[in-house]
């Protein structure tokens, strides 16, 4: 039986963007509809890192879906050469998806929040009045809708938001290591390098398995299953129980993307907020979910159809940190690829580098921030994005 909803905003997708904008307009009082197309919890492919800078702009306590909390990098280059640098207390947390965005749901709910699950957009059609959309057995109307479906999001297609964000791809195993691996493992995460032309393998560890991933610039996706082969077979896991080895795709907002325009706002993965040094979007996601329910919640008070206010407060506040991941992540996998020993030998004897890592994970600074601190990088920067652009 179909069952008809009218409510003030429809987010679709139950994610860390889409739970947190959901909750943050719940707790305002607006009626809001999270609509999931799967029940919950569900597997989500992602290493599951979450920097303790995000744990802040949360409002709730995550210790009972943390499985390991990491102080350590090892860093390796295509599984030799490896160091260990260690911060003053954790700078990540480890999760699994599936409970995480559960719990972020669960929140949301408890807000006030109507959770639909089993709920797959299939339209989503405007009129001067708003928005239907159809998802399984509902239809529900909405004065707003906020995409937070995903790279691949049927949101941004279906109302033309999103175009020229540039993608590429990751692929990820979760793996029943052995219990010697799993204690190898316990507070601190490896990533390696030496990957062509750029991009990383990761290990990140959890309580009864290991995440093991790989990301690769655009194109590099048929490279993917061989790379990780060998990847897992420099960690000694080729003969691991692997429970599931599953790909998905990234999408990057460079400059001004549109991401938000007549009643409708893109959030989180579907708008491209990824950090393209170490291709994180939790942080950002719960970010722009903040500031989407902002905008949205002034928008309701002042009777304004567009949403572009949420564009801009993106522009603002978070672009400028994207921007300044994407310079660093030129010159310092630009110099890797080049100089690999010596980008390893500056990693692994000074110490400023990690360090600032580490201080822009636990919340107490950013990339823009850093880049402003290394006064003789700073000039390089406009440099690095020019011939990025032109390249």
């Amino acid at each position: 039986m179909l069952s008809a909803l009218n409510v003030d905003v429809a987010v679709v997708g139950a994610g860390p963007a889409g739970a947190t904008t959901a909750r943050e307009l719940a707790v305002a009082g607006v009626r809001v509809a999270l609509l999931e197309r799967e029940p919950l919890p569900r597997y989500k492919s992602c290493a599951g890192g979450i920097p303790l800078r995000t744990i802040r702009l949360l409002s709730f306590d995550l210790g009972p879906v943390i499985e390991d909390l990491v102080s350590g990098i090892c860093v390796s280059h295509e599984g030799r050469a490896a160091f260990t640098r260690w911060s003053r207390g954790p700078f990540a947390a480890m999760v699994m998806r599936d409970r995480f965005d559960a719990l972020l749901a669960e929140r949301a709910e408890e807000a006030g929040a109507l959770l639909l699950t089993n709920a797959t957009v299939r339209a989503l059609e405007r009129d001067r009045d708003g928005f239907t959309l159809s998802a399984g057995r509902h239809r529900v109307r909405a004065r707003y809708v906020v995409g937070a479906d995903g790279a691949n999001s049927f949101v941004a297609r279906t109302t033309g938001l999103g175009t020229g964000l540039r993608e590429t791809a990751a692929l990820e195993a979760e793996i029943r290591a052995p219990a010697w691996q799993l204690e190898r493992w316990r507070s601190v995460l490896n990533v390696d390098f030496g990957y062509r032309p750029w991009g990383y393998g990761w290990v990140f560890p959890k309580a009864e398995r290991l995440s093991v991933g790989l990301v690769l610039p655009p194109g590099g996706g048929r490279d993917l299953r061989p790379a990780l082969r060998r990847y897992l077979y420099n960690l000694g896991l080729e003969n691991a129980d692997i429970e599931r080895v599953v790909g998905h795709k990234l999408r990057l907002r460079r400059g001004r993307e549109p991401i938000a325009g007549a009643g409708v706002a893109l959030v989180g993965d579907a708008a491209g907020l990824v950090d393209e040094f170490t291709e994180e979007g939790i942080y950002y996601a719960i970010a722009s979910g903040r500031l989407a329910a902002r905008a949205i919640i002034r928008a309701l008070g002042s009777g304004v159809v567009s949403l572009l206010a949420y564009q801009r407060a993106v522009d603002r506040e978070i672009q400028p940190e994207l921007r300044a991941a994407r310079a660093i992540a030129e010159m310092f996998y630009g110099t890797l690829r080049n100089f690999p020993w010596l980008m390893l030998g500056l990693g692994e004897h000074v110490g400023y580098f990690w360090n600032a890592f580490f201080r822009v994970q636990q919340g107490a600074s950013g990339y823009d921030d850093e880049l402003r601190r290394a006064w003789w990088i700073r000039p390089l920067v406009p440099l690095v994005l020019h011939a990025a652009r032109n390249g």
